[in-house]
Parts: structure tokens; C-alpha cells; sequence
């Protein structure tokens, strides 16, 4: 338990570190707008199939997590439809460009069915609404693009305040002799 506890950290630290690197950034610039993208000079395809690859390596992971809290076995018992929601619900209601919403949302979701236990038929009714709701009234998701930062909160703790940025400096102007 407390090397998947481990595991999970670390995971969530690369991709906070993914995310702010540069290779992150470009992925955001496409997901923004493709064409403006490109014609700043990202290569797209590149920056597609590097996000391709890592969230197949974040996906592969998972699956060893899974299989190994499973004792070694996969029954094909384990992907019902139920659960395939609830991924889906997990990263949608999150928001879809928020990796701290995508936690929230996970925890909540894997804690809610535990809450329900007594309404266990209507589960997934329950979910549809909680999905409409969302889609009504929070279309970004539950933090939008907002992302918890450790560093930000623990300034603010120590009472740093970010600086304000100052006004430009005035310019000079000389005057130009309309004689030259």
C-alpha cells in the first residue's frame, strides 16, 4: 500500500514537472490553437505524439498498479462499464486541462461510492446528474485551468507577497530640429 502511495507521488510530481516544463507548455500552446501553434514554429506532430507517449507511460503504470493490487490477475470483470464511467467522470469533472481538479475528482469519486452504498441502483443515475450539473454550471470542470502550487501556498504562508510589478520608466524626449 505504501509503495503504491509512493508510486502515486511520484507520478504526480512528474507530470506537475511535465506540465511547467517547456515540452508541456507547447503541448498547451496546441490544445489552444493548433495553427497558431505551428506557424510560432512548434513542430505538432512531434509535441502529439510526445504527449501520446507519456500518457501511455502514465496509462502503463496504472495498469501495473492495478494488476499488482489485484494479486498478479485481471479479470476482464474488473472493466465493467461502471468503472469506465468513473475514469471518464474522474478527468471531466476535474477539468480537463487541470491536473489538481483530475486529483480532487479522483478522490471524491472513489470515496462517493462508499457514500452511496445505500443508494447503490441509482449510482449511476446519481452520476449522470452530477454530470449535468457540471456541464451546466462549471463547463471547465471543477478547477478549470487553476493548479495547486506548493511553492505559492508555502510563501504565503511565510508572508512573502509576490512583487508588484513597477511602472516603466519614463522616456525621455528630445526635441528633433526640423532643420536636419
Amino acid at each position: 500500500m505504501y509503495a503504491i502511495v509512493g508510486l502515486t507521488i511520484v507520478c504526480v510530481a512528474l507530470m506537475y514537472a511535465f506540465v511547467r516544463s517547456k515540452y508541456g507548455r507547447a503541448i498547451k500552446a496546441i490544445r489552444d490553437d493548433e495553427i497558431a501553434s505551428e506557424a510560432a514554429g512548434i513542430n505538432t506532430t512531434y509535441y502529439k505524439v510526445l504527449a501520446f507517449t507519456v500518457s501511455a507511460f502514465f496509462a502503463g503504470v496504472a495498469g501495473a498498479v492495478f494488476a499488482h493490487r489485484g494479486l498478479g490477475t485481471l479479470q476482464t470483470s474488473d472493466f465493467t462499464f461502471v468503472k469506465s464511467t468513473e475514469y471518464v467522470l474522474m478527468v471531466v469533472l476535474g477539468g480537463m486541462g487541470s491536473l489538481t481538479g483530475s486529483i480532487i475528482s479522483a478522490v471524491v469519486l472513489s470515496i462517493l461510492p462508499e457514500a452511496l452504498r445505500a443508494f447503490a441502483q441509482y449510482r449511476m443515475l446519481i452520476y449522470a446528474f452530477l454530470l449535468v450539473l457540471m456541464m451546466l454550471f462549471r463547463p471547465i470542470g471543477l478547477c478549470g485551468t487553476w493548479e495547486f502550487s506548493l511553492l505559492d501556498t508555502l510563501r504565503g504562508i511565510r508572508g512573502h507577497k509576490p512583487k508588484k510589478p513597477q511602472a516603466p520608466a519614463a522616456v525621455k524626449r528630445e526635441e528633433v530640429s526640423e532643420d536636419a
